[in-house]
């Protein structure tokens, strides 16, 4: 059960802390240490936060902590009369998204928090594992967050340092907001700078000041800074080269087709510089969020537990399906034309039967139609800029999972953009697909939902060609036959 993380300044494992004994580190910061710990009265493994801020205090010994010097003294009680009191409304807080304070302990000079462990990773690992959320997961880890974090302001609470990190998602999807450090909070009065409590990116501007007012605001610019991760992968800019230069790229535009607008507003809303631009309570932005939350797909925690091997096999196949019409379209041309080159229009009829044509050929299971629809060099699904050999081996694979492939476009409709260059131009559309897979080992494994497709299509002299060819997956279920 142990991790292994080393800290100069941490307690030794074995060291007995009332019932508990540290196991080993589980993380830290500027203000504390967190361990894990096994409780021995009822063998339960448990976390345990100390208060050991880094900028104030030393440890002396195995054990017992002290302020750095006689004018540490005052901030360094301070910030641990706020860091009890902090644990003591905590411990009222039954919200399934804050994280669950079982006790606190008053020891070796300092203080110590007992919370609920639970097995999982944090935010920003899945990001950084997984890639970006879909909108669906995205609300799902955000909504009760929102609901937690309205309960601890109405508590006269601020977190302060909301970030990827401090977000963790359970073995059941279920996310918890971790590391409110109040004494942080009551520190930020004291002499000593502010600095060591600043996360770039996702602190505002009036973190940095010590005159500035801090409320709903604060926390609700750092949620919109993790979504803007969430939806990109990126880090948003730090604020104060934005108040200089502000050329980070809008959520609005970065997510364009991805997610919906409303959504992409809130995030853009939630990261106005000017804390009085913001959303200036929970209620507020969650409203922000939710404009048109009958249009919001809803989040299915059944739906989301298949594994990453499946999903991307089913990924997999919404590329496939797009491939064959594609080449049907190719054979109609040359057909038509007997090896006489006429040029494609690029019009929205023409391409709405390509697409369709395309998924003529998935539902043949056409595997040369399907690499036809492609240019020489695409930017294929998540593999990169790839071969039509290496798109052909694909689907060769795929159609080896998946004895059956269905699909249709919802509601009939594709939309179809210019771009900067005449002959080109970006295609989306939704579509409803069912695969099944037949094994000897498992039965009839079926798997329905909606997927959507991005498109960049190119007039060539062969007929239209997908350049760029991406999806996602936004709404699945599974079931067995």
């Amino acid at each position: 059960m142990s991790i292994d993380r080393i800290h100069r300044n941490a307690l030794p494992k074995g060291f007995k802390l009332d019932e508990y004994v540290i196991d080993s580190v589980l993380g830290h910061g500027g203000f504390g240490i967190t361990y894990l710990a096994k409780d021995h009265h009822l063998d339960q493994w448990v976390a345990i936060k100390e208060y050991l801020p880094n900028g104030l205090a030393v440890r002396e010994g195995i054990s017992t902590v002290y302020a750095k010097s006689t004018r540490d003294e005052p901030a360094f009680q301070w910030g641990l009369e706020r860091f009890i009191h902090e644990a003591q409304t905590l411990a009222k807080f039954r919200h399934k998204a804050i994280v669950k304070v079982l006790r606190f302990i008053e020891a070796n000079q300092t203080a110590y928090m007992v919370m609920e462990y639970q097995k999982g990773q944090s935010l920003e690992d899945k990001i950084k594992q997984e890639g970006i959320l879909n909108e669906a997961l995205l609300l799902a880890i955000v909504l009760p967050i929102l609901e937690g974090l309205e309960k601890v302001h109405e508590a006269g609470f601020l977190h302060r340092d909301i970030k990827p990190s401090n977000i963790f998602i359970c073995e059941d999807s279920a996310p918890i907001l971790l590391d409110f450090g109040a004494a942080r909070h009551a520190i930020q009065n004291s002499e000593r700078s502010l600095t060591s409590i600043i996360t770039p990116g996702y602190a505002p501007f009036e973190q940095y000041d010590s005159k500035s007012l801090q409320g709903a605001w604060t926390d609700i610019y750092a949620l919109g800074a993790v979504m803007y991760f969430a939806i990109s992968g990126e880090q948003p800019n730090e604020v104060v080269r934005r108040m200089k230069h502000d050329d980070m790229p809008r959520a609005q535009v970065i997510g364009a087709g991805l997610y919906h607008q409303q959504i992409l507003k809130a995030i853009d809303w939630a990261l106005a510089i000017d804390e009085a631009a913001r959303p200036q309570s929970i209620k507020e932005f969650r409203q922000a969020l939710l404009t048109n939350p009958d249009k919001l797909t809803p989040f299915n925690k059944k739906k989301n537990k298949i594994n990453q091997l499946k999903n991307n096999l089913l990924l997999g196949f919404l590329l496939l399906t797009l491939v064959g019409g594609a080449l049907f379209v190719y054979d109609k041309y040359r057909q038509q034309n007997t090896g006489t080159f006429v040029m494609t229009l690029l019009t929205s009829k023409n391409i709405h039967a390509f697409v369709l044509d395309y998924f003529t050929a998935t539902a043949r299971r056409d595997v040369d139609a399907i690499v036809r629809f492609y240019d020489d060099s695409a930017d294929y699904y998540h593999w990169g800029w790839v071969t039509q050999e290496t798109i052909r081996q694909d689907k060769i694979d795929f159609f080896e999972q998946w004895s059956e492939v269905k699909y249709a476009l919802v509601n009939n409709e594709i939309n179809v953009a210019d771009t900067d260059k005449p002959k080109e131009k970006v295609v989306n559309y939704l579509i409803d697909f069912e695969v099944v897979r037949n094994s000897k080992a498992q039965g009839v494994k079926r798997i329905k939902g909606q997927a959507k497709h991005f498109l960049r299509i190119k007039e060539t002299p062969f007929g239209l060609r997908i350049i760029s060819h991406k999806e996602r997956v936004v709404d699945r279920s599974r079931f067995n036959d």
